[in-house]
């Protein structure tokens, strides 16, 4: 047998988590982040209480239970050091996939918006000096990429290659985006799920998916610093009228512009998306190929998994639906939706 193969039959060997257990894990996460997180932002306001609730509510409650039940920490989450050649191509990967993945959420925020009749944008909270740049960057990037990787590609998709890679790869990505408790943001989350749950698995390194959701949110913390600067300017310019986009109707930013305007801005917007979409082809197509033999072989069969064990997700899971409905409630609401406020008291009897 040669080095590669008893390197696969070792990897096939790692004792995994069962999928109950990390059902377990993951309703009492989400117990413990609806209800202590919010607080702990109230007391050491959004940055600090942001990093204790990834820390505290994120992070520990996987350690803790690898620790319990006696896992091999390294094997099962991937702790593996991987070249820098991977996380070049991996930075390029989350530049150009956020035009892939922005076009997903504008089809998540128009069926709100049939749904509700409005779509609100929601920017994140920071400081516009440089200073309030770095300390967003520690607390959306630096903290969320670290403790929940561990949670969801380190300790979650490891229990679900029990149903085979993709499987795997497509729970825990649904189960990480209706974790972050919006719909209007669900479609690119999860597909921003998906692409690190693969980059994980190919490179069988959970340090490529740490970096990887690290880069996506500090580029779009940084995005947001850049915009608030812009307008900051702007004022200084004596240019008045200036809207920030905080609250807005995304879709009112078309309102008054003709037809001409619409259809040229389309285009421009298609063909960044198209090329985009050729460049984060041809950077994925180079990841596959450095990382050929580097992923775990995951088989189907390799244990069973009977719908008993998927019980333990259900307090978790119809506490997040719960969430859902009041938000929806909320957003019927601002518009009066009567008839789907009809829906809700029917099926949900709230």
């Amino acid at each position: 047998m040669d080095d590669y193969s008893m390197e696969v039959q070792e990897q096939s060997e790692i004792n995994k988590p069962k999928v109950w257990q990390v059902g377990i894990l993951y309703s009492l996460v989400v117990v413990l982040f609806v209800l202590i997180s919010a607080k702990l932002q109230e007391v050491f306001q959004f940055n600090l209480g942001g990093v204790l609730a990834e820390v505290l509510i994120i992070m520990i409650p996987p350690l803790v239970f690898l620790f319990i039940f006696r896992f091999n920490v390294k094997k099962v989450l991937r702790l593996n050091k991987t070249s820098l050649a991977n996380f070049a191509l991996v930075f390029g990967i989350m530049i150009f996939s956020i035009p892939i993945v922005g076009v997903f959420n504008v089809l998540n925020l128009l069926i709100v918006k049939l749904l509700f009749g409005t779509v609100e944008t929601r920017q994140i909270p920071i400081e516009s000096d440089f200073a309030g740049l770095l300390i967003g960057i520690v607390v959306v990037a630096v903290s969320a990429g670290i403790c929940e990787e561990i949670l969801f590609r380190g300790v979650i998709q490891r229990a679900f290659e029990r149903l085979g890679s993709v499987k795997s790869i497509l729970t825990t990505a649904f189960l990480f985006g209706i974790m972050h408790f919006s719909f209007q943001n669900l479609f690119g989350t999860f597909l921003l799920g998906v692409l690190i749950g693969y980059l994980v698995y190919k490179s069988d390194s959970l340090l490529v998916g740490m970096f990887a959701h690290f880069t996506n949110n500090a580029i779009a913390v940084a995005l947001n610093w850049i915009s608030m600067k812009m307008l900051e300017f702007m004022e200084k310019m004596g240019i008045e009228n200036i809207d920030t986009p905080s609250g807005q109707d995304v879709f009112s930013r078309f309102e008054g512009m003709s037809a001409p305007e619409i259809v040229l801005s389309i285009a421009f917007l298609l063909a960044i998306v198209t090329f985009s979409a050729v460049i984060f082809i041809l950077l994925i197509y180079g990841f596959i190929k450095l990382n050929s033999k580097n992923a775990e072989i995951v088989r189907k069969n390799q244990a069973r998994v009977s719908a008993i064990e998927f019980l333990p997700f259900i307090p978790g899971l119809f506490l997040i639906a719960y969430i859902y409905v009041k938000e929806a409630q909320l957003l019927a609401d601002t518009v009066n939706s009567q008839a789907f406020q009809t829906i809700l008291s029917t099926v949900f009897l709230l």
